[in-house]
């Protein structure tokens, strides 16, 4: 386990632990990812078809459209979305979606930043834990698949 520095702009309601899909691609939720079935769509991106849908998904940093808010609402309403997102720098505009979720579905999307060092020690994790307060989270190199799945359906109450 690793102790890792982060800022959470949006902390989940209590401790979760997820599944980890991690990228060094930005990526463009508009046109890159199937809001359908939470899968990258963008065949040019790391993870192409690779589900986010109930994981912590890390990737550095947006880019593209000003509906990428939207597609993240959408996925939520469609129980598709990632768990939480980690990110060096969250785009304004995807943090839109996470904002309004909170509001119109009453559905937390954790959402955190951390430096490029600290991004970079997650490249090797497998699961992460993020806690509802502090300033860090815990990245573990190997699963316990159980649990992740349990708590990650627990993040939308």
């Amino acid at each position: 386990m690793v102790e890792i520095a982060c800022d959470y702009v949006i902390a989940p309601r209590k401790t979760i632990r997820l599944e980890l899909l991690f990228s060094n691609d930005p990526i463009s939720f508009f046109g890159g990812v199937n809001a359908a079935d939470g899968k990258v769509a963008d065949y040019r991106h790391g993870s192409y078809q690779q589900s986010m849908s109930n994981k912590a998904f890390a990737f550095p940093f947006g880019k593209g459209s000003s509906g990428a808010g939207l597609v993240l609402m959408e996925m939520l309403r469609l129980k598709t979305a990632p768990a939480a997102i980690i990110n060096i720098r969250t785009d304004p505009v995807i943090l839109t979606g996470p904002l309004l979720s909170k509001h119109y579905y009453e559905q937390i999307l954790p959402v955190i930043n951390m430096n490029e060092q600290n991004y970079a020690k997650l490249a090797t994790m497998k699961e992460v834990e993020l806690f509802a307060t502090g300033t860090v989270l815990n990245a573990f190199s190997e699963s316990g698949t159980a649990a992740c799945s349990a708590v990650a359906q627990s993040t939308a109450e």
